[in-house]
């Protein structure tokens, strides 16, 4: 919609030209006509001439016409009415050199216009999420910093909230975003009886009362005060969620699996560097950037475990298990049409299981091994000495050497079989461990013992030591054999360095019961019948009517 207005004759025939320039594209003779607007009208180029002396009534608001006229519904809407905001008319030109009474020229609509699908720049989808790699919060300025500083009073559900606000999360973000917070006591959710909010009631209300009212992440009551009974810890609870919640609450397997955990620690790393840049809680400082330190870790070991739940126990231990009757005896089939190397098998023939552990003795067991197994093989001596489970940390990773790389592609009996190395491992005590049940003579040997040093060497496949590392757990079914060998049956858990377990987890979803419980129903006693006393009760069933 556009508007002119005149006050001598040179803004009139400036006005003029404009309309007409404008005029040429609408193609509404009859309708021009109508309004005061004369020919020629050709039908190669429009040429429209207003009257003078009808735009002098148009300036001066004693003409007004509203007409819409044309086959296809389509009109010209001239008219000078203060206030009016035609919603169906288009801009055609303006001229806002003076400041006199406007007329609007404009195309309406007899019917309603098809409505567009926004695109998704102007929708959100394509805008910032505030989770890219390098984003930074703007440095704040004076006046906000002493804004901040008051609002964070309450800190840690002001800082939540404003971050919400502040960043674009969707779905899969904020379900991370809240189970990071509900595993460090911050419930997520609508407060209880806190109502809406209207114009009428925060008109009275600073920033920091506004945001707490809106906060949707809140401490509970209970949490509160310095009883002892929860404590501020930012870099354990980082710790607990990405070592021992994310890989159990989410799907991290699959060629994506990189860009999932990156995903998930970005959210926690771009929240600690907001609670860092606004200045939150300086006196944590130290634990927010060992959090943030636990995150950068997490991207480099969690694919890493990933991978490693994937190729564990390796063929040798499970060859091992197929011999001598272990957890994967008998559990073998034929390589699927996806299957690449033996890696994608679970189990292993028994020919060639017997292939692969006797080229594993041969070129890695020490003298006395291998001259105990022959000995009790030809006896057929061999047992199993011990079965037990089993924490354990790595110590040492010792890759396949160049020669017996060397032998393993070029020995005929080796054809197709991985090279091994070995992994070296210390016993491991994992957290909220179970106590052994011991009797009390054996507690009290256990108590006088002096501690050893124990150490377990395992021969692996040097593909498999690829995915480990120094620092990783291990939780493990350890078969001993009689002639001295030792290998890890089944693989229970894989965790990283810094893998956690915290008791907040069986608080999630907790709330306190009440003081008295709600009454029971009172049974109707009159109309209970004992079991297997019928008399009395009359029959349902009609004389003669068969069930």
């Amino acid at each position: 919609m556009s508007s002119f207005s005149s006050e001598d004759d040179n803004d009139s025939t400036e006005a003029v030209d404009n309309i007409n320039t404008a005029l040429q594209e609408l193609q509404l003779d009859e309708v021009l006509r109508g309004a005061g607007i004369s020919g020629p009208f050709s039908s190669e180029g429009k040429t429209f001439v207003v009257d003078s002396d009808v735009f002098a009534q148009w300036t001066s608001g004693q003409h007004s016409t509203s007409r819409n006229a044309s086959p296809k519904g389509k009109g010209l809407s001239l008219h000078r009415e203060e206030g009016d905001k035609s919603e169906e008319s288009q801009p055609a030109a303006q001229d806002t050199s003076s400041a006199g009474a406007p007329m609007e020229i404009g195309a309406a609509s007899g019917k309603a216009k098809r409505k567009k699908n926004k695109p998704k720049s102007k929708r959100g989808l394509g805008a910032p999420t505030g989770f890219e790699e390098f984003y930074v919060d703007a440095p704040l300025t004076p006046v906000e910093f002493k804004e901040e500083q008051d609002l964070y009073d309450p800190r840690i559900e002001c800082a939540i909230q404003r971050f919400c606000v502040r960043r674009n999360m969707d779905s899969a973000k904020k379900d991370v975003f809240d189970k990071y917070l509900a595993l460090g006591g911050i419930s997520a959710g609508p407060k209880q009886f806190a109502g809406g909010l209207d114009a009428a009631d925060i008109s009275d209300m600073t920033a920091a009362e506004i945001t707490l009212m809106k906060a949707t992440h809140f401490v509970d009551a209970d949490k509160w005060g310095d009883d002892g009974a929860y404590e501020v810890d930012f870099a354990t609870c980082a710790k607990a969620f990405l070592s021992s919640r994310v890989p159990w609450l989410y799907d991290l397997t699959g060629p994506d699996s990189v860009k999932q955990i990156k995903a998930k620690t970005n959210i926690i790393r771009n929240f600690l560097n907001y609670l860092l840049h606004h200045d939150v809680c300086p006196e944590y400082r130290s634990q927010v950037l060992t959090a943030r330190g636990v995150c950068d870790v997490a991207d480099k070991e969690l694919p890493m475990v990933m991978q490693a739940q994937s190729y564990l126990p390796g063929e040798f231990q499970t060859a091992c298990s197929e011999i001598f009757r272990g957890s994967f005896r008998g559990i073998h089939g034929e390589a699927p049409t996806w299957a690449t190397d033996a890696r994608d098998l679970i189990g292993l023939k028994l020919d060639l299981a017997k292939q692969t552990f006797r080229i594993g003795m041969s070129t890695h067991v020490s003298d006395e091994v291998a001259k105990a197994y022959l000995e009790q093989n030809e006896n057929s001596g061999i047992t199993t000495t011990k079965i037990y489970n089993l924490a354990l940390e790595i110590t040492e990773l010792i890759r396949a050497s160049t020669e017996v790389k060397t032998f393993y592609e070029h020995h005929p009996a080796a054809k197709g079989l991985k090279p091994l190395g070995r992994l070296v491992a210390k016993p491991w005590d994992p957290p909220f461990r179970l106590p052994q049940d011991l009797t009390p003579e054996e507690k009290a040997a256990e108590a006088s013992s002096e501690p050893q040093s124990e150490v377990h060497d395992f021969l692996v496949e040097d593909y498999v030591l690829e995915t480990c590392f120094v620092g990783m757990k291990l939780e493990v079914t350890v078969r001993e054999m009689s002639f001295g060998l030792k290998f890890f049956d089944t693989v229970n858990g894989i965790f990283c360095t810094f893998y956690t377990l915290l008791p907040n987890e069986l608080m999630i979803g907790w709330k306190i019961p009440e003081a008295e419980p709600l009454p029971y129903r009172e049974k109707n006693k009159e109309a209970s019948v004992p079991a297997g006393n019928l008399d009395g009760v009359e029959n349902p069933m009609e004389d003669g009517e068969e069930v």
